[in-house]
């Protein structure tokens, strides 16, 4: 584990920042309920592996007289818009322990953060350094570095949404998080793993229908071999990137749907496919589609679910985006889906000591989002 550095102090509070996870965060985390009070929540039981994702990676800890009371991580990457070279910084697994962590009854505007900005709180304190410049998360810091600060909010969490403002982001765009299920998924013959040696086409194929993106992020595809294509007359025209998730269930949303969730699981056919004490799913990344074969990609979706033994998917996209399209029009999600619904989600950007034309481009073009940081 890395050494421990301390940030800064604030009569028995500390914020320490460490650049890799020790046991105590992943101890922390496992413990953590993510999702909204109210609706759909669950626990991750099998992240660590997804904890340091290729770039820079830090861990900031809120502690009182020593004990956390709270964790925030930050991935940190190479981003270039517009001919400009900046940082980039995705905040995860944000985490705060009782007593901080309230229930608000409203959704904050950076109108408030005016009026709150003249006191003083524990949680602003804690956030509003690195917000400023996240450079201070290395060990040599310096200032006036250009960068990006950036999370996935969804929009019903009005504790995330404030926790947002505080940190000065704004919404550039909005992300859509659905499942793909079949109870019996079909097996397609077609589908095959792709061989390393063909990767390296396969990221430009990638790249080239990520190209009008931001934040487009090659570096976890292939990931253990497991990306699987379809290919017609030699070339590949549908393909996707597989993570393994498991989540417990601590809450569908809703009370009759809980209900109904614990009277089916009783079957053991049912139970065998969803155990909401141990949901096994896959993470869909890197999906790429050849315009026309869209029916093809889900052949390959349904077949993955076969090949893996799995019965359900996640999928996250911008709205904006060609491929959101997709599963807008085609639907045909599968029964989970229409118990579990959509999640939307705001795509919150702080730009800092970047010209305008960097944030409009941001503004304009749909965000990539990759399930291996988001899951």
């Amino acid at each position: 584990m890395s050494e421990s550095r301390t940030l800064f102090t604030y009569h028995d509070l500390t914020v320490e920042v460490e650049s890799s996870p020790g046991d105590e965060l992943i101890e922390h985390l496992h413990s953590t309920v993510l999702g909204t009070p109210g609706g759909f929540r669950y626990q991750q039981t099998n992240f660590s592996d997804r904890l340091s994702s290729l770039g820079e990676n830090y861990f900031l800890f809120l502690r009182k007289s020593g004990k956390m009371l709270g964790s925030l991580g930050f991935c940190g990457r190479s981003a270039e818009v517009e001919g400009v070279p900046h940082d980039s910084w995705l905040i995860r697994y944000f985490s705060i322990k009782a007593p901080m962590r309230s229930v608000p009854t409203r959704k904050k505007e950076q109108a408030d953060m005016k009026t709150e900005s003249k006191r003083t709180s524990v949680l602003g304190r804690f956030l509003q350094p690195v917000g400023t410049n996240p450079s201070i998360l290395r060990a040599e810091a310096k200032e006036d570095v250009p960068a990006i600060m950036y999370g996935i909010v969804e929009q019903k969490n009005l504790r995330s949404l404030n926790f947002s403002t505080q940190m000065g982001l704004e919404t550039v765009g909005e992300m859509a998080s659905f499942s793909f299920n079949r109870m019996i998924p079909g097996k397609s013959d077609r589908v095959e793993q792709l061989p390393g040696i063909e990767q390296a086409s396969m990221l430009a194929l990638i790249r080239e229908y990520y190209r009008d993106y931001t934040l487009f992020i090659p570096d976890p595809l292939f990931k253990d071999d497991q990306y699987y294509v379809i290919k017609e007359s030699g070339r590949v025209v549908a393909g996707l990137q597989v993570y393994f998730v498991t989540w417990r269930i601590v809450d569908f949303g809703s009370g009759l749907t809980n209900r109904l969730i614990r009277l089916i699981t009783r079957i053991q056919w049912v139970r065998k496919r969803i155990n909401p004490d141990e949901l096994r799913l896959l993470a869909f990344d890197g999906i790429y589609c050849e315009p026309g074969y869209e029916s093809t990609l889900y052949e390959l979706m349904e077949g993955v679910l076969e090949r893996t033994n799995t019965y359900l998917a996640m999928l996250m996209m911008d709205t904006g985006s060609d491929l959101y399209t997709i599963f807008r029009e085609h639907k045909k999600l599968g029964i989970l889906h229409k118990v579990l619904g959509t999640f939307m989600a705001d795509i919150k950007v702080r730009f800092i000591n970047l010209p305008d034309k960097v944030r409009q481009y941001y503004m304009d073009h749909p965000t990539y989002i990759p399930t291996y940081d988001n899951s």
